[in-house]
């Protein structure tokens, strides 16, 4: 009788430790071997950095005066304000020199408090800027649907 106790005690301490070390290991070896790629969420360049701070989220546009590739931004930049519809009031553009944090060639967010938040490279061409723009526009999306400022 008393093995027969025995027996069934081990199979459940068994079955109690494949229900709870099971996951754990495939979960491991999933990660290991590379079977699993995260999602990615931005479609731009993460950056740090600061500007003024004001009461929209901006699109930052630096500009020098031999850039080429910003005044052909400047439709782009026009068309994601459009773009967005009921949250363009939420959202400005605002053109600055090119200088400390900020380059030339490409199309910064900048939250309410003033932290560049991502970039977007500028190529000139716009077939590269549409989907640039694209990139941007959905990105800036999602922040202002998670947003509870500007």
């Amino acid at each position: 009788m008393m093995k027969h106790k025995n027996r069934k005690t081990h199979k459940t301490i068994l079955a109690l430790l494949s229900v709870f070390l099971l996951p754990v290991a495939l979960a491991w070896l999933t990660l290991s071997q590379g079977w699993f790629t995260p999602g990615v969420n931005g479609h731009g360049e993460w950056v740090q950095g600061r500007i003024a701070e004001d009461s929209q989220w901006r699109l930052v546009l630096p500009v020098t005066p031999e850039c080429e590739s910003c005044a052909l931004a400047e439709p782009l930049l026009n068309n994601i304000d459009l773009a967005l519809g009921r949250d363009s009031n939420r959202v400005s553009v605002l053109r600055l020199p090119a200088g400390t944090g900020l380059e030339t060639g490409f199309v910064y967010i900048a939250d309410p408090p003033g932290l560049l938040i991502m970039r977007y490279p500028l190529s000139g061409d716009e077939v590269g800027d549409r989907l640039t723009g694209k990139a941007l526009l959905g990105d800036l999306r999602r922040l202002l649907k998670f947003s509870r400022a500007g």
